[in-house]
């Protein structure tokens, strides 16, 4: 039998015996996506592919047709596409990939119910293996369209070496679906790896994310994420600075609207010394949407120097939106820098009606709030394209409260400028 074939039936035994939450923390405050609502989706699903490389292209170009993006992958529940400028990007099935690298994996499918069923029902295999001292910039397309979506994302980013990426997660399916992308990367010594991750699946589409990243000695990640789309999303991320002077930049977005669920949870830990860890969260909630954000940070014995900061802050729209901020840090050495902090409260009424005796609209004045709100996040992403496109998403959901469907661009959401770099602990109240 084949090794991916035993793997699999393992990973589906264990997906039966896991509980959809096993952190003790946050077992009573967690947003379920159905786990046999999945299992059923992949099921029912045709087991004779319908997306052919032509018809995900055609797809796109009407999803993303007069805009600034352009993808040099796609990948659907079925077949995919690789452009020539993707020259280290391979897709494989499953069941071409060895025994070897399956016992390297870092999600094992025992500790995770989802990391389990992503295992169990994983089509494509993506590897992008940047070699020492090369550079690349990659822009990805994830597509559920006829066919649920199950990916395995395994980045290598060798000494050195530089990739900029940027990640699309879209649907164009007529019936319940499910996107569901697990990432594994590994940044060797003084590798640079910038990930600009913005989802827009449409309402009846489950999104799942699982995510590992481990960055080594004087290594630099920055990732950025927009989760926008998506009737249910469940993201659970782990990112571990392991050797010294690495250091890690996250920086989340969440905008839901209609009754879209969010549960997004983010572990960065200082696994090394003189490292630095930082996390941004920040949501705004419209109409009956709910959200959970769940930073959490781990400073262990060892880490001399460390710098960690975890950050959350929430922006309701309407009195029927509800939102759960549960920062929390594990600090177990003394000479680290650290500090964790949390903020939630409705639109500022007096703002909106100032703004309005302007002579703006109720809309419109919601809309300048909401840029503001979030301008310094959506300036911390690296692509130009995402920066726009991440702009145009909040701006449209504002207007409609909708998601989804095809990306329009409009020049009035050229707000966005450049990151202002600054020193994360910088007027903090306990470092003034």
């Amino acid at each position: 039998m084949d090794p991916y074939r035993l793997f699999a039936e393992d990973a589906i035994q264990k997906y039966k015996d896991l509980p959809e939450e096993q952190n003790e923390l946050y077992k009573r405050k967690y947003v379920g996506v159905g786990p046999e609502a999945l299992v059923e989706i992949f099921r029912r699903a045709d087991p004779t592919p319908k997306d052919t490389a032509e018809s995900i292209d055609a797809i796109s170009k009407t999803l993303f047709s007069n805009t600034i993006v352009k993808f040099d992958v796609i990948i659907s529940g079925d077949d995919y596409i690789i452009g020539p400028n993707a020259k280290y990007v391979t897709v494989l099935s499953p069941f071409d990939v060895k025994i070897a690298l399956l016992e390297k994996k870092l999600f094992k499918s025992s500790e995770d119910k989802l990391a389990a069923l992503i295992h169990a029902f994983t089509r494509k295999m993506v590897f992008i293996d940047i070699p020492k001292g090369a550079k690349s910039n990659i822009n990805i397309l994830f597509l559920n369209a006829n066919s649920p979506l199950a990916v395995q994302v395994m980045i290598n980013c060798a000494e050195e070496s530089e990739l900029q990426m940027m990640e699309w997660y879209a649907s164009a399916s007529s019936r319940p679906s499910a996107s569901c992308v697990m990432h594994e990367a590994q940044l060797h010594p003084y590798s640079k790896a910038s990930i600009d991750a913005v989802h827009n699946e449409d309402k009846g589409t489950i999104a799942v994310g699982l995510s590992k990243y481990k960055v080594g000695n004087s290594a630099n990640l920055r990732i950025n994420y927009l989760y926008n789309g998506g009737s249910h999303t469940r993201a659970k991320n782990r990112f571990d600075a392991v050797d010294h002077e690495a250091s890690l930049h996250v920086n989340e977005l969440i905008f839901g609207s209609s009754s879209q669920k969010f549960d997004i949870s983010s572990y960065i830990e200082n696994g090394a010394p003189s490292t630095t860890a930082e996390l941004h969260t920040k949501a705004a909630l419209m109409n009956e949407s709910q959200c959970m954000m769940k930073g959490f940070a781990k400073i262990p014995f060892g880490s001399r120097g460390a710098r960690s900061f975890v950050h959350e802050t929430g922006m309701l729209l309407d009195k029927s939106a509800y939102l759960d901020s549960i920062p929390a840090m594990s600090i177990d050495e003394n000479e680290v820098k650290a500090t964790h902090s949390s903020a939630t409260g409705p639109i500022d009424d007096e703002l909106i009606f100032y703004l309005m005796s302007k002579g703006l609209d109720e809309t419109k004045a919601k809309k300048l709030l909401v840029e503001g709100f979030f301008s310094s996040a959506v300036t911390r992403f690296k692509s130009d394209s995402a920066k726009l496109a991440a702009a145009s998403l909040i701006a449209d959901k504002i207007n409609t409260s909708a998601f989804g469907g095809k990306l329009k661009i409009s020049a009035e959401n050229i707000w966005v400028g450049r990151a202002n770099e600054e020193d994360i602990f910088k007027d903090h109240y306990k470092y003034r």
